[in-house]
């Protein structure tokens, strides 16, 4: 994970001009040098690169990504104990900015599946 302390040696990198250092795990960037074995992917999770140098492509959000997210917060809802790879599988796609309204979708299409049938055709 990436402290607080290292944004500005980050953000000062994209700034200037990038030379490599091939002999270490660092890379020079201006006057600065930073560590890049501390810098963590967004869109991977892997170590040693940021999102914008990342060369695996993100993962699609299709309906199986929206389908298992959806059955993950019912379980977690329902209080129902993940195992630890649809833990992490949750908590990798907990990083994005969208999460919390996604989430609330996903809570509210659950409570829709919930509704009886029986229900519906009383209207």
């Amino acid at each position: 994970m990436v402290d607080d302390d290292d944004d500005d040696e980050i953000n000062a990198g994209y700034k200037s001009q990038r030379s490599g250092n091939v002999a270490g795990d660092r890379e020079t960037v201006g006057s600065t040098v930073v560590q890049k074995s501390r810098i963590q992917c967004y869109n991977c999770k892997e170590y040693r690169h940021v999102a914008r140098e990342c060369q695996k492509p993100k993962r699609a959000k299709d309906a199986a990504y929206h389908r298992e997210n959806m059955m993950l917060c019912k379980q977690e809802e329902a209080r129902i104990l993940l195992n630890a790879e649809q833990a992490d599988w949750k908590d990798d796609t907990d990083d994005e900015s969208e999460d919390q309204e996604l989430e609330a979708h996903y809570m509210y299409m659950a409570k829709i599946q919930e509704v009886s049938p029986d229900a519906v055709d009383s209207r």
